[in-house]
C-alpha cells in the first residue's frame, strides 16, 4: 500500500470509527473506493471480520497489504479498545512520513542528476577516445581505458559498484542477518540523526502503553505489544528481559532499564510516575510529547540524508574532474619537457 493511500485509508478509518460508524459499514463504502486491488482487499477484510477474525487477524493476512507496524498498531488498539485514536495517530505519522519523504527526493534529485551526467560524460569520452584517436597513449577519462572495449569494462564496473551499495542500503532496510541489534546503538550517537530515531521508535511505545494500561490489559501482555510496535528490530530485541522482569513482579521501571535498550530519560519519567501513582498520566504526557517531536524527527532524518548523499556525490564528482585534470596537466608539462615525444 503507498503512503498516500495509507494516509487516506487510515484517515477515513479514524473518522467513521469516532463518529460512531460501524466497522463493517466503513469496510464497505472502502470496497468503492481506490485501485481494484484496494477493493479486493477491502472484500477480504470484511469477510474476515464476519467470519470472526479481528481486523489486525483480517489486515496480516492479506499478503502484506498492509505495513506490518500498522496491523501491529492496530492489535494493540484493538486489546484497549481504542482502534479510532490509533487509526489518527497513523494517519497523521503516514502523512507526514509522505511530506518527509517527498522533500528528501526532491533534495536529492539535483545531485543524483549530476552523478548521472558525470559518469555518463566519462563513459562516452572512453568511447570516443578510442575511436578518434585509437593509437593515443594519453588517457582523458583517467581510468586507463579507451575505445569499445574500455567502454564496456566501464560499465560493468558501474553496474558493479552502484549495484554493491544498493544491495548493502536494501540488506540494511530489510534487516539481513539481524544487522539492526547492531547497527542501530551505532546509529543512536549519531547527533540528531540518532535522537530522531528514538524518538520515532519512544513515540509509539509510548502511545501504544499508555492505551493498554488505561484499558486494564495486563502488564506482561501491555508490555510486550508495546515493544512490538516500535517497529525496530534493535528496541524489539530488549522484550524479553524486560518480561522476565514483569513476570518477577517488577516495576515497569526496572523492567525497561533491564532491557537495555530504552533512553534513560523515559525510564526516570516512568519510575516518577509509578512512585506518584499516575502511570497512565505519564505515559500519557510521554506519548504527546514524543508525538510531537516525531513529526521533526522525520525531518531530521531526511535533511541528514539528503545533505550526505549530497556530500557523498560532490566528493565523487571533485574527484573525478581533478583526476583528469591531473591527466591532462601531465600531457601538457610533457608536450612542454619533450615536445618530439609528445
Amino acid at each position: 500500500m503507498k503512503l498516500k493511500e495509507l494516509g487516506e485509508f487510515c484517515r477515513r478509518m479514524a473518522i467513521g470509527l469516532r463518529a460512531g460508524v460501524d466497522i463493517l459499514r466503513i469496510l464497505q463504502t472502502e470496497q468503492n473506493m481506490g485501485t481494484q486491488q484496494h477493493r479486493q482487499v477491502m472484500a477480504s477484510v470484511d469477510a474476515k471480520l464476519r467470519s470472526g477474525s479481528t481486523l489486525a487477524e483480517a489486515m496480516k493476512a492479506q499478503n502484506r497489504y498492509f505495513p506490518e507496524l500498522l496491523v501491529q498498531m492496530v492489535h494493540a488498539s484493538e486489546l484497549a479498545g481504542r482502534t479510532d485514536s490509533i487509526f489518527s495517530y497513523m494517519a497523521q505519522y503516514y502523512e507526514q512520513l509522505k511530506k518527509t519523504r517527498g522533500d528528501f527526493f526532491q533534495r536529492i534529485s539535483w545531485p543524483l542528476i549530476q552523478l548521472g551526467l558525470a559518469v555518463g560524460i566519462i563513459g562516452v569520452v572512453i568511447l570516443i577516445q578510442g575511436v578518434v584517436s585509437p593509437n593515443s597513449t594519453y588517457d582523458a577519462s583517467g581510468f586507463n581505458l579507451r575505445g569499445f572495449q574500455g567502454f564496456v569494462i566501464y560499465c560493468l564496473g558501474v553496474l558493479l559498484v552502484f549495484g554493491a551499495i544498493g544491495t548493502v542500503i536494501f540488506g540494511i532496510w530489510k534487516n539481513w542477518f539481524g544487522c539492526h541489534r547492531v547497527l542501530t546503538p551505532i546509529v543512536q550517537k549519531i547527533p540528531q540523526l540518532g535522537t530522531a530515531i528514538v524518538t520515532l521508535s519512544m513515540s509509539r511505545l509510548s502511545i501504544t502503553l499508555s492505551m493498554l494500561l488505561n484499558a486494564g490489559v495486563d502488564a506482561s501482555h501491555a508490555v510486550k505489544q508495546a515493544f512490538l510496535a516500535t517497529g525496530n528490530q534493535y528496541f524489539m530485541g530488549g522484550l524479553k528481559p524486560a518480561l522476565e522482569e514483569i513476570r518477577k513482579g517488577s516495576s515497569f521501571g526496572d523492567a525497561f532499564e533491564k532491557s537495555a535498550v530504552l533512553p534513560q530519560d523515559f525510564i526516570d519519567a516512568v519510575r516518577v510516575g509509578e512512585l506518584s501513582g499516575t502511570e497512565t498520566e505519564s505515559l500519557d504526557h510521554l506519548a504527546v510529547q514524543y508525538q510531537t517531536r516525531a513529526a521533526s524527527a522525520l525531518n531530521t532524518i531526511a535533511t541528514i540524508a539528503s545533505v550526505t548523499i549530497w556530500v557523498c556525490i560532490m566528493i565523487f564528482i571533485g574527484f573525478i574532474i581533478l583526476r583528469m585534470a591531473f591527466k591532462y596537466l601531465n600531457l601538457i608539462n610533457s608536450f612542454i619537457n619533450d615536445p618530439m615525444n609528445a
